[in-house]
């Protein structure tokens, strides 16, 4: 008898396993799956990419004139890589944020992330309005990295065409500074 007891120990901790409720899919309050912001943008990478939609782009950098250029010729995936940085759909970033939700005039939906103060995460405040069918309307962030050597503070917003969903306009303003250097600051604005 006593060379059955382990097994019949393993078995007890095998049925107690696998009566453990699985933890629940991350969702949000309404019990849909969180808007995927880097699927999103890789479909709009590829339509762009496809389309070589014309696009008046400034960039300036510490308080200079900005240098305008109107192109079709755009590196897509360097160029939306800053919003990328801004998804939170991962379940395992859930965790580091509050949510609000809130129902505008027009019938939109306002979803606002604020990071937890304790939390180490770059995205320290998302806001995702989205059109009544789902469609993302607007997006602003605020991103913060910094580690022993480096610091970067970006505001970023994109806008999407109300009728197709599809980006409209962009902007970036930020802050990038080295240990051993002075700070930068710049700002991007386009519209396509």
């Amino acid at each position: 008898m006593a060379k059955y007891k382990p097994l019949l120990l393993i078995g007890l901790l095998l049925a107690l396993a696998a009566c453990e409720r699985p933890a629940p899919p991350a969702t949000n309050e309404a019990g849909q799956a969180a808007f995927n912001l880097t699927s999103y943008l890789q479909e709009q990478r590829q339509k762009l990419e496809a389309e070589q939609p014309m696009v008046l782009k400034s960039v300036a950098a510490q308080g200079q004139e900005p240098e305008v250029v109107e192109t079709s010729t755009i590196n897509w995936e360097d160029e939306l890589a800053v919003f990328e940085q801004a998804d939170l759909s991962r379940p395992s970033l859930q965790e580091y944020y509050t949510r609000q939700e809130q129902v505008l005039e027009d019938g939109s939906v306002a979803v606002e992330f604020t990071k937890l103060e304790d939390a180490e995460s770059m995205v320290h405040y998302l806001r995702l309005i989205m059109t009544p069918d789902g469609k993302l309307k607007q997006l602003n962030a605020r991103l913060q990295d910094k580690n022993i050597i480096f610091f970067s503070r970006r505001a970023i917003e994109l806008s999407t065409d109300s009728q197709t969903g599809d980006i409209s306009d962009y902007h970036v303003e930020g802050v990038q500074k080295m240990i051993f250097g002075d700070s930068l600051r710049y700002e991007v604005q386009a519209n396509l």
